[in-house]
């Protein structure tokens, strides 16, 4: 299981610290279960399905996907929950702003998202 939740953190793309404060545990202790010299408690495998939609099968065994299929609506509230979850006050605040955009700054914000996605 340790290979596992390290190859998760790294899916994820976090480092110890933020992966072990977002299922809060230390990040020596993280280390010592991804290096096998601890074992992940049961209550830590629970909040990792549940904040990350980690398959338990998958995390306990190897067994099927990585991740639990979701609807697309399930799929952005837990991105917009990691996100907002991130210590970046950058990113917080561009999350606030956003939902307190009018129709007109959608818009606006629309058409620019268009023309960045149109030079990549």
């Amino acid at each position: 299981m340790n290979t596992r939740l390290k190859k998760l953190r790294e899916h994820l793309q976090m480092t110890q610290k933020q992966f072990a404060e977002s299922i809060g545990i230390s990040r020596p202790n993280l280390t010592n279960i991804e290096t096998g010299k601890v074992q992940l408690a049961d209550r830590n495998i629970k909040t990792i399905c549940s904040v990350y939609n980690v398959n338990e099968d998958w995390l306990k065994n190897g067994n099927g996907e990585m991740f639990n299929d979701l609807s697309e609506d399930e799929e952005f509230d837990m991105l917009v929950g990691r996100l907002y979850a991130d210590d970046d006050p950058f990113k917080k605040q561009v999350i606030k702003t956003m939902l307190t955009l009018d129709d007109d700054e959608w818009k606006f914000l629309e058409k620019m998202f268009n023309k960045i996605k149109k030079t990549r």
